[in-house]
């Protein structure tokens, strides 16, 4: 089976300016603000560094030569910073870009002045710490814009399913045409593996066509003459011409296009989580800003020098810098979805992990999430012979077949040690199954009612109590008579049931909802204890009833696998997709379960929740870890003569409260889950 490449775009965050931070300038940095903290260890604590420590002015241009390239990588963030600044709505870049800005321009003066002669003025040189903070936000922004990753347009992946081009017969003449050339009436040709390109009647030839587009079922529907076809869906056997009736956006995937449209246009990705941090962010800023300037003046008028006065202001804003702020959000992110992953669950967006927690509502299509999604063998009904010839006929024939049915008869036999026979002969009917010939007896395998007519009747009789349960029936006759009939039916996932029983014990309610007839959904939905059911469900049926729970209070969210839940994960507040669902779907989708295991949607809610707990925890952390630290530092002078080992103290203290904010990260990828397994 070919793989699926689960997608995600990155994008902008609501709120947060795109730039352009990578790992190489982050390298970068790192590299040049450690030799920055190793040169002010020479001068703090006496570090060797043969050449430079004996000559102050030489080793205070060499801190300057390492400091001018960090400016220089780090220009995006003081281009943003200062536009939030311009607009009066400062983050904690933009208090970044006030204390590094001071700093760099403070340390400047203090280099002029020992390179004129005042080597004191060495220990004012805090080109490290400003590098340190640079280094923090960085880092943060580069790990913010990695988690900010979202679904592509499910509008756009459905327009894919029109075909680029196709076969036009006009004035008995095939040629291939552009899908945007065909006019109602012309005569399209269709040829296996082809998508129809408009919809149509079909005018001649006969087509197994699969219609999982619309209905979700991967069986393909016998097309006849005067039958309907529609654009998207595809011929997987035989050759028939249609008439072109409705194209474009008229036809049923282009409304399908337009309503998913409709449906994207309204469904808000925003991260309230994102919100509320600008919003402190704001009001941190201002108010670090306001008690450093404070700070600055109570210094002024206590010690009448405006040189130490201003040193008060510069530690105040380097200390107040909210490093752990900043990586609040993303280190928790990112370890959710680290954790995530290795649970089997990929998070496309950092909304989708925000907004999953607080669902309440879980709609869920049946084929494909809940069943397996494909046929399998479960009833073998011999007539006048023993199961065994029935299957090792049946197996002998779908030898030479690439249908659904076939795969299925052919792992029943494999499963029960039937080997199939040599085909000497082999036919493909369209609208009746096949025929052969096995040591001289003629064989063939196909449709109950096709066979069951005439003098075989009343073998109907027999497939009655299959059919009510929502079972396909395929007959298998030996020289005109029948020997048996085989009945196929998808089958459940065996984690359905518990996937279902864990989204309730989060007290999510949890709804099935399939295009399948009422009693085949029926069973299904009783089988894994899903009460809230509905059955006959078209794709725009599907998206109705999640508007309408939307509209009553509930948050919903949708878990789908084919091209016909479009429209619905659209609609919901969560899409989450199977990793072997179709294209459609996983571009629609905000969450993957890699496993195709319905137990994980719980595992998914679960995760989210500590998440929202470690980001309140990080959040609080680091604005007390601030309030205890910045006032500390405004006066750090009056105990601390060496300004700086003071620095170097202040570099230290974002480095353990950035450090702390990791660890408690970290805490997600190790939270137990043992609740939600069996």
């Amino acid at each position: 089976m070919e793989t699926k490449k689960v997608v995600s775009n990155s994008v902008r965050n609501p709120g947060r300016e795109k730039s352009s931070v990578s790992i190489g300038k982050i390298v970068g940095v790192a590299v040049l603000t450690l030799a920055l903290m190793y040169l002010a260890g020479v001068r703090a604590f006496g570090l060797p560094m043969p050449g430079l420590s004996e000559n102050v002015a030489i080793m205070t241009l060499v801190r300057l030569v390492l400091f001018v390239p960090i400016l220089i990588l780090a220009k995006e963030m003081y281009v943003f910073g200062c536009e939030r600044l311009i607009r009066f709505n400062p983050n904690i870049e933009s208090l970044a870009v006030i204390a590094t800005g001071l700093a760099a321009v403070t340390s400047l003066y203090s280099l002029v002045m020992v390179v004129i002669g005042r080597e004191d003025y060495a220990d004012r040189i805090h080109f490290e710490a400003c590098a340190v903070i640079i280094l923090f936000m960085m880092a943060s922004k580069y790990l913010e814009e990695k988690m900010n990753k979202s679904r592509g347009s499910t509008a756009d992946k459905l327009s894919e399913l029109f075909p680029d081009s196709t076969t036009v017969v006009r004035n008995n003449v095939e040629s291939s045409v552009p899908v945007s050339d065909i006019s109602v009436g012309d005569f399209v040709l269709i040829q296996p593996g082809e998508s129809f390109p408009c919809d149509g009647t079909v005018v001649s030839g006969r087509a197994g066509v699969d219609e999982s587009l619309f209905t979700g079922e991967a069986l393909p529907v016998e097309k006849n003459a005067e039958d309907a076809v529609f654009a998207g869906t595809v011929c997987r056997s035989g050759f028939i011409t249609i008439r072109a009736e409705s194209l474009g956006d008229d036809t049923n995937l282009g409304k399908m296009i337009l309503a998913a449209k409709n449906a994207e246009s309204v469904k808000s990705t925003d991260s309230k989580v994102y919100t509320h941090m600008q919003r402190n962010e704001r009001v941190y800023s201002l108010c670090a800003v306001g008690i450093s300037v404070l700070v600055f003046f109570i210094w002024l008028m206590a010690s009448k020098d405006f040189g130490r006065s201003l040193e008060a202001l510069e530690r105040m804003l380097l200390t107040a810098c909210p490093c752990a702020v900043g990586f609040a959000i993303p280190f928790a992110v990112n370890a959710a979805v680290s954790r995530g992953e290795r649970e089997g669950v990929v998070y496309k967006s950092p909304s989708a992990l925000e907004k999953i927690e607080s669902i309440n509502t879980v709609v869920m299509d049946k084929t494909g999430v809940i069943t397996v999604g494909k046929p399998f063998v479960t009833d073998v009904i011999p007539f006048g012979t023993d199961a065994v010839e029935v299957v090792l006929i049946a197996s002998s024939l779908e030898s030479h077949s690439t249908h659904p049915i076939a795969s299925a008869v052919l792992d029943y036999a494999r499963k029960n040690d039937i080997e199939p026979m040599d085909c000497d002969v082999f036919e493909s009917v369209e609208g009746f199954g096949v025929k052969g010939v096995i040591d001289e007896d003629s064989v063939s395998v196909g449709r109950a009612d096709a066979i069951f007519t005439g003098d075989f009747e009343g073998y109907a009789t027999v497939c009655q109590p299959l059919t009510e349960q929502g079972k396909t029936i395929a007959a298998v006759t030996k020289n005109g008579s029948p020997i048996g009939v085989i009945a196929f039916q998808d089958k459940l996932k065996p984690t359905s049931k518990a996937g279902v029983e864990r989204l309730a014990k989060l007290g999510i309610r949890t709804i099935m909802v399939t295009g399948d007839s009422q009693g085949t959904g029926k069973s299904v939905a009783e089988e894994i204890g899903v009460y809230d059911h509905a059955e006959n469900v078209t794709p725009s049926q599907k998206a109705e009833m999640i508007r309408k729970l939307r509209y009553g209070g509930r948050t919903v969210a949708m878990i789908g696998d084919s091209s016909n839940d479009a429209l619905a994960l659209a609609a919901a507040d969560v899409a989450i997709s199977m990793k072997d669902g179709s294209d459609v779907a996983l571009e629609a989708s905000d969450i993957v379960l890699l496993k195709n295991d319905l137990r994980d949607a719980s595992i998914a809610v679960r995760i989210s929740s500590e998440t929202k707990k470690t980001i309140s925890s990080n959040f609080l952390f680091g604005m007390v870890f601030n309030a205890v630290t910045v006032p500390i530092m405004a006066f750090s002078p009056l105990f601390i003569q060496n300004p700086t080992i003071d620095a170097f103290i202040c570099t230290v203290c974002l480095a353990v409260s950035t450090v702390a904010v990791l660890f408690n990260s970290v805490r997600i990828k190790k939270m137990d889950l043992t609740a939600t397994k069996d």
